[in-house]
């Protein structure tokens, strides 16, 4: 019963008693006033008033027992569910969760700590956590932080986040992100911190900052080679003109020819600069890794020094790699000639082949295109290794460790460039003192790959036809129509594509678009060649181009089997160009007619190569 009812039941039963009391003693006296028996009346409902408040008072006392014994229980009961959770939240916290008291002692250590850190909950308990987890050289300091930390936390309610370095059992170094809030018993502080390893995170971010710069770099100077191979178009052109003019000059033909050595090696330099950015018209196909890593270890034991051993590990069944053979070949030899740079007395270089699959994280981890099969190339040397202050700056394009006039710096990130550029990735793990691992990862050869087609080595040959040239620089154009005229051709020049497509629109007639594909203006030459083919699909297409970029210059569906003639090109190579445009057959659909089969291209190239080895000019093949 409650309190309240209890009362008023106490209250009603007192005055039943007295007015009972006091009719009965009327009743007996027989009289009004009041005498002795109504005294004894009332003295009797007094004693039962009394004890009314007397069970009362026992009713109260036990109803307050009980409720102070229930809200006991329940309090206690409370306190037990939090703790419960508590422990569940930090048995199923993604973080590691440390307890520590001011003195550094270890209070509590959950499961997570313990695979975060290799110690053991038993061990942790009651030990120092700076001697757990803090490095030998670095524990005085940090100790000095923690003396710091409890009053820093004190005035800061919601807590601190900071990064901490510390320090694996096994030796192994971990970057974590430490979230520590501080809780005040009696006169003891207890520290709560909730620790997260972001090791991988911050590599990747650096990876990604790494990537960003690459990129950026890679932007200027694909443009800066881009216009410089426009020069060099230029002046490796005018200055076949010239030689032939001065050829019974000897002075003179000595500097046109010193001209022209210095011009290829600005396209030689341009080149590199263009695969470390990623623009260098590629000519992928199907490539056998193995047999191109034969040919470089054959080429390796004839010209490096006998005390380097070659060892080649080529794995059975390799997958065809997709990608272009010169550029692999060039990117293997520069390895192989940085590796034996390290080995300064002697040394072994491993070649190794294998087929991998690469998830979606290891694909990422190496800078890979996408998820999925690749041929794994690894050049190992037991060199004198590299620096881990420079590691990450192998890549950079002119920076080299090498003496001056002993490197420009481009080797390493003309191979970057060309391996990312072919939709792989590549890696260096590196250590000083114990050599050097390079890994590269291609792309597998899809089946309906196809191979390059080479040019022929016929003599030049010029035309009749009438090319309608696009060229948006002017030094180019006037370079380029100089040589198809000389070489007979009738020329129609343009600026851009606004005027190639007005002279079309005219009606004027021409055999061949000649455009480059990178012009300034809405439409480039791609884009061009799509919309002039697509009104007249028998138009014959070159183009040229200082570098192919990726998607935007992809070709089109009615542009596929258009050639493309990389800048800076000489005379002889635009006019073979031209011609294998010119001279294959089409019908009024722009499909190639097939031609009869003849052999007498491939004897007479067999004839010329038994000639020069009868004569010791080249060694003989096996």
């Amino acid at each position: 019963m409650k309190l309240r009812g209890l009362l008023t039941l106490a209250m009603a039963a007192q005055v039943i008693v007295t007015a009972a009391a006091l009719l009965a003693s009327y009743a007996v006296t027989g009289s009004a006033g009041f005498g002795t028996a109504q005294l004894i009346a009332l003295l009797v409902s007094a004693a039962v008033a009394a004890l009314l408040a007397r069970l009362c008072t026992r009713a109260i006392e036990t109803s307050e027992a009980k409720r102070a014994a229930a809200q006991s229980a329940a309090l206690s009961q409370a306190r037990s569910d939090s703790a419960q959770m508590t422990q569940a939240v930090i048995r199923t916290a993604l973080d590691a969760f440390i307890q520590i008291d001011d003195s550094g002692v270890v209070l509590e250590w959950s499961l997570q700590a313990e695979a975060l850190t290799g110690w053991t909950r038993e061990e942790a308990l009651g030990a120092d956590v700076v001697d757990l987890i803090v490095a030998e050289p670095l524990r005085a300091a940090f100790r000095q932080r923690m003396a710091r930390l409890v009053p820093e936390l004190s005035v800061a309610p919601s807590g601190m986040r900071f990064e901490v370095s510390l320090i694996h059992r096994n030796g192994d170094r971990i970057l974590t992100e430490a979230s520590s809030t501080v809780l005040r018993v009696g006169e003891r502080s207890i520290i709560n911190t909730f620790v997260r390893d972001i090791t991988h995170k911050r590599a990747a971010e650096e990876q990604l900052i790494q990537a960003q710069k690459m990129e950026a770099v890679g932007q200027l100077t694909g443009g800066i080679a881009h216009e410089f191979n426009n020069m060099l178009t230029v002046i490796t052109g005018t200055i076949e003109i010239l030689a032939d003019a001065v050829k019974d000059n000897p002075p003179l033909a000595i500097i046109t020819k010193l001209i022209s050595e210095a011009a290829d090696r600005g396209a030689a330099l341009t080149s590199s600069l263009l695969s470390f950015a990623r623009k260098q018209a590629l000519q992928p196909a199907e490539i056998d890794v193995n047999e191109l890593i034969e040919e470089l270890a054959k080429l390796l034991l004839a010209t490096f020094d006998k005390k380097v051993e070659i060892v080649t590990r080529l794995g059975g069944n390799v997958w065809l790699a997709y990608a272009d053979r010169g550029q692999l070949s060039s990117a293997l030899l520069n390895l192989a000639i940085n590796a034996r740079d390290a080995m300064l007395d002697d040394g072994k270089l491993t070649l190794t082949t294998r087929n991998v699959v690469l998830g979606v994280r290891e694909a990422v981890a190496v800078g890979a295109g996408y998820a999925g099969d690749y041929v794994e190339i690894e050049i190992a040397d037991t060199g004198t290794g590299i620096p881990r202050a420079i590691l990450e700056r192998i890549f950079d394009p002119f920076f080299s460790t090498k003496e001056v006039g002993k490197g420009t710096g481009l080797g390493l990130s003309m191979v970057f460039g060309f391996v990312k550029q072919s939709g792989g990735g590549i890696k260096v793990a590196s250590e000083e003192g114990s050599g050097t691992v390079f890994t590269i990862y291609l792309p597998k050869a899809e089946t309906s790959a196809l191979r390059p087609t080479g040019y022929d080595d016929r003599k030049i040959v010029g035309g009749k036809e009438t090319v309608l040239c696009v060229e948006d620089d002017r030094d180019v154009r006037r370079y380029v129509t100089v040589q198809l005229e000389s070489l007979g051709y009738k020329v129609i020049p343009a600026a851009n594509a606004a005027e190639a497509l007005a002279v079309s629109a005219e009606g004027t007639a021409f055999d061949l678009l000649f455009t480059d594909i990178v012009m300034a203006g809405g439409m480039n030459g791609r884009e061009l060649a799509e919309q002039m083919v697509a009104a007249r699909p028998s138009l014959r297409v070159l183009f040229t181009s200082g570098y192919a970029y990726d998607s935007l210059h992809t070709p089109g569906r009615t542009t596929m089997g258009a050639p493309l003639l990389r800048k800076p090109y000489r005379k002889a190579e635009l006019a073979r160009m031209l011609r294998r445009c010119l001279d294959t057959a089409v019908d009024s659909a722009g499909d190639a007619i097939p031609t009869p089969y003849s052999v007498q291209a491939d004897v007479e190239a067999f004839l010329r190569r038994q000639a020069a080895e009868d004569n010791g000019t080249t060694r003989p093949r096996r």
